[in-house]
This record gives structure tokens, C-alpha cells and sequence, in this order.
């Protein structure tokens, strides 16, 4: 809200941290403003504040692992959060997020963040709002996600997406989707696209067109890591100074554990 007061935001380069670049901010300049959150109770509180912008919104709402994540947000109060989004735009500029999936072995048992009760819960509810898609995702194994898994639990070992436990729980997800009629999207795991799994677009730049009836958002592919689907956008994100206080294990952008 601070940069959109000041017009603009400097950027800096994740990877290339001498790299900055300035983004103009105005409503005249941005085409969308994507959000990703595990958390819109912020957002609620201020969303007159972005009457002139077109707005989306990536919710991420996963089954609580403590042993995977510092904090957590409710899931009943998240699906609050989901129907007074929903209110400001309608249920196509919304997209629910259950992911990453992780697998981890501690001695002889394996452990899983999927919770099938949570799971049929949330397509319920979505389906009452007209909300037809979730995205997933299996973990992303970068070595900064193995190194934190070592240095906290040195004796869990995560499992790679060869497990058998992977399958089972897709096919699961499959059977609670296909009765509530919401359609799984893989996002980053083009091997798991089949007939009852598509290929998810996070920033999709002809949804957004579709969506505001203008053909003013760039469809020219930019994956950011294999098997990305998304188009081009400007991430103006800032996970050093501006941390998630969720503190997943598994998270690319979470700097610390």
C-alpha cells in the first residue's frame, strides 16, 4: 500500500542482488495486481483501498503440519476469507492452492501433510461458492529446502515423488475432486498431468484477458522453474525485508527457519 501511495517500488534481483529496477505503480501502468497469500485478513481490512486496480488472488489453504510450518490460519476461518474475496469479484479471479504435498519418512513410518478430512471440506465449500479448480503441487526439493530439512530434522528424510504414498494420495485427491466437481491443476509437475489432471498456469496472461475482456496482458511464455505454464509478469515481492511469518520448511522464498 506504501509503494502504491508512492507510485512506484524498486525492485531487487532475488539472485543478482546488485540488480534493481523500478516498477511504476500508478493504476494506469498495471494491468493485474496477483496476490498469494495464506492469509487475506490484511487485505480485507484495506480493499477499498485498490478499487482501481484488477485484482486476483492465489489462496493457499493446506492442512496444518507443525513440524512443517511455525503458523497457521483456521481453515474454517480461511473459507471466510475465500467468501468475502469472492464477494469483491466473483469466483473466476480466485484460485485455491493446496500445496506443496509433502512425504517425509521418520524411522519406520512414513508421515504426510494431506489430510483427507481437511481436503473434502474445502471442495465442499468451494463448490457451494462455484470455485471448480484447485492446484497442487508435490514439494520442490531445492537444496536450501533439503539443508533446512537436515539441520532440523536430521533424521527425517523427505520423500522423493517416486513414493507410492504420492500416488495414493493423487488418486485420492482425484475421487474427493471429481464428486464436488473441481478440476486439479498440477502446478511445476508436468508429469503428473493426465486425464484428471491438468497443467496449472499460475499467471495466466489469456485468463486475465478472458477475464477483463481486453487483450492487454502479455501470453508470451516466462517459466520461472521447470515446468512452469506461467506468462510474463514482475514479481515485486521482497522476502528478506518483507518475511512470511508462516516460516514453512519447505518454502522457496522463505529466507531462515
Amino acid at each position: 500500500m506504501n509503494a502504491i501511495k508512492a507510485g512506484k517500488v524498486v525492485v531487487q534481483n532475488p539472485l543478482y542482488k546488485m540488480n534493481f529496477h523500478e516498477v511504476n505503480l500508478s493504476p494506469e501502468a498495471v494491468e493485474w495486481i496477483v496476490f498469494w497469500s495464506r492469509n487475506y485478513a490484511n487485505f480485507l481490512r484495506h480493499k477499498d483501498f485498490f478499487a482501481e486496480y484488477n485484482l486476483f488472488f492465489h489462496f493457499t489453504i493446506v492442512s496444518h503440519n507443525s513440524k512443517l510450518e511455525k503458523k497457521q490460519l483456521d481453515i474454517k476461518r480461511a473459507i471466510r476469507q475465500v467468501q468475502e474475496l469472492v464477494k469483491i469479484d466473483g469466483n473466476q479471479r480466485l484460485i485455491w492452492r493446496y500445496d506443496p504435498i509433502v512425504i517425509w519418512r521418520e524411522g519406520d513410518r512414513l508421515h504426510c501433510n494431506f489430510n483427507k478430512d481437511d481436503f473434502m471440506l474445502l471442495c465442499e465449500e468451494f463448490n457451494k461458492m462455484g470455485i471448480r479448480c484447485c492446484y497442487f503441487s508435490f514439494v520442490t526439493l531445492y537444496s536450501k529446502v533439503i539443508k533446512r530439512f537436515k539441520s532440523k530434522y536430521p533424521d527425517f528424510v523427505v520423500a522423493n515423488h517416486n513414493s507410492e504414498l504420492y500416488r495414493t494420495t493423487l488418486l485420492t485427491m482425484q475421487e474427493i475432486c471429481a464428486k464436488y466437481d473441481i478440476v486439479l491443476y498440477s502446478c511445476c509437475n508436468d508429469k503428473l498431468v493426465s486425464g484428471e489432471v491438468q497443467k496449472g498456469s499460475c499467471i495466466s496472461g489469456s485468463l486475465l484477458n478472458r477475464l477483463s475482456g481486453e487483450k492487454r496482458v502479455s501470453q508470451a511464455r516466462a517459466p520461472t522453474r521447470q515446468d512452469c505454464g506461467c506468462t510474463r509478469s514482475i514479481d515485486i515481492g521482497n522476502y528478506i525485508q518483507h518475511p512470511c511469518y508462516f516460516g514453512c520448511i519447505y518454502c522457496y522464498a522463505n529466507p531462515v527457519w
